[in-house]
């Protein structure tokens, strides 16, 4: 961890290319982290202050964010496939898509424990930090993603994020025409 901290970007580079044992094999580092996460919002009930979609219970809508905030693990996995195709187009990598997605489970990974020492922060304190999180998170994961396809041009990092945000509103958007059709079928 203290690597992807400081170093994502080799880090991970070495992980594809020369070492695949050095470090946690990448999809179980993501659904563990997911996993801690969930455990301390739950533990807190983080949250439920800010989610509230009361009004529509029965919706396919309602039902798929549930699901998506119940299992972040699998959930992130899925978000992870929409990023890496925004940084494939957008980088034009010679990375293929597995390999970026290797490096988005590393880098998401370590946005989850961003978010969980953000969660115990605010459940020990009770101040309301998860708003500053969610930024905290989406810069390290731009700051990472940078790092790992360019680290000495800015221009990669602004890709990064662009790539982020983009693959996070692809997926979001996703999530609510697979609700709305789901629901559309119904009736």
């Amino acid at each position: 961890m203290k690597e992807l901290l400081r170093k994502p970007g080799p880090s991970v580079h070495a992980f594809i290319t020369v070492d695949r044992s050095r470090l946690v094999k990448p999809v179980l580092f993501l659904v563990v982290t997911s996993l801690i996460y969930s455990t301390i919002e739950h533990f807190f009930h983080i949250e439920q202050g800010y989610i509230d979609m009361n009004d529509t219970k029965n919706s396919a809508v309602s039902l798929i964010s549930n699901w998506v905030q119940n299992h972040y693990g699998y959930a992130n996995i899925i978000m992870g496939v929409f990023i890496a195709f925004w940084l494939k187009l957008i980088y034009r990598a010679h990375y293929n898509f597995f390999e970026i997605l290797i490096l988005l489970c590393f880098v998401m990974g370590m946005a989850m424990l961003i978010l969980s020492v953000f969660a115990i922060f605010e459940g020990l304190t009770g101040l309301h930090t998860m708003k500053l999180s969610g930024v905290v998170g989406v810069l390290y994961c731009s700051w990472a993603i940078g790092h790992f396809f360019d680290r000495k041009r800015v221009v990669s990092y602004l890709k990064a994020l662009a790539s982020y945000l983009l693959g996070m509103v692809t997926f979001s958007v996703s999530v609510i025409l697979l609700g709305l059709l789901v629901d559309f079928i119904k009736h």
